[in-house]
């Protein structure tokens, strides 16, 4: 298979439907990975708000992860840092991540509200950070404890907050390419826009291709990182506070 024509590409966004495990070997180079897999706990979303994910079921979501890694490992430079989501019962995304690189934290998203659940409903996620070699440590670490409001999407019902992915993207730094093989609604690709980055997303279902497309185009270019106000470094909404 030779690299489709992408589904989307403006403003150095691209997006490509289809699956990743047939797109991944075609890809240039990036310099950091920002995606949330399936977790693998074929969700059933409650009210018909939204509706199942495609490869969400757990066999599925681990062999789908297990594929990808060595074309990941392979795009992304030497002493890089990147970032992927799980769920607190998802252990196995680490020991795959931990196949073919180090994982250095488990970040702890605390969210605003709970989710679903019939004993305790989860008012967190992880976000595993990842190392290929020894990248240089952030100029400000900071608490392995990151709050950012939940968002209520009837589009997809694992979207995540684009503050949020903004901080992934800014904490190591002037990353310049971000690739999210796991798109969904394409959070990580208008995030990477925001920050003047270039980013290329895969997505299998066409749906949130079109509903990613959509996003893109109705927000207006922000101001660069150089032209936010001071408050948003003070708020830690970019990934430099120490809060």
């Amino acid at each position: 298979m030779i690299l489709p024509d992408p589904y989307y590409s403006e403003n150095g966004i691209t997006i490509y439907h289809g699956d990743c495990r047939e797109i991944l070997p075609h890809l240039e180079p990036v310099d950091l990975v920002l995606t949330d897999p399936p977790y693998g706990i074929n969700l059933q979303p409650p009210r018909g708000l939204t509706r199942a994910i495609k490869g969400d079921e757990r066999r599925d979501a681990k062999s789908l992860l297990w594929f990808t890694m060595p074309y990941l490992y392979a795009m992304v430079p030497d002493n890089s840092a990147h970032f992927f989501f799980a769920g607190w019962s998802e252990t196995w995304v680490k020991d795959v991540l931990a196949e073919w690189f180090t994982v250095k934290s488990c970040i702890v998203w605390r969210k605003n509200m709970f989710g679903i659940g019939y004993h305790v409903r989860p008012q967190h996620e992880f976000i595993y950070l990842i190392h290929k070699g020894e990248p240089v440590p952030p100029e400000k670490p900071c608490s392995d404890i990151w709050e950012a409001d939940k968002i209520q999407a009837p589009e997809h019902s694992c979207e995540k907050p684009t503050p949020l992915l903004e901080r992934c993207i800014t904490y190591y730094g002037a990353q310049k390419t971000i690739l999210d093989p796991f798109m969904g609604s394409g959070t990580t690709l208008v995030a990477a826009r925001d920050l003047g980055r270039r980013a290329i997303g895969v997505e299998i279902e066409r749906k949130y291709c079109d509903i990613a497309i959509e996003r893109l185009r109705q927000r207006a270019l922000p101001l660069s990182v150089e032209e936010r106000p001071a408050h948003a470094e003070q708020e830690g909404l970019y990934g430099t506070s120490a809060k």
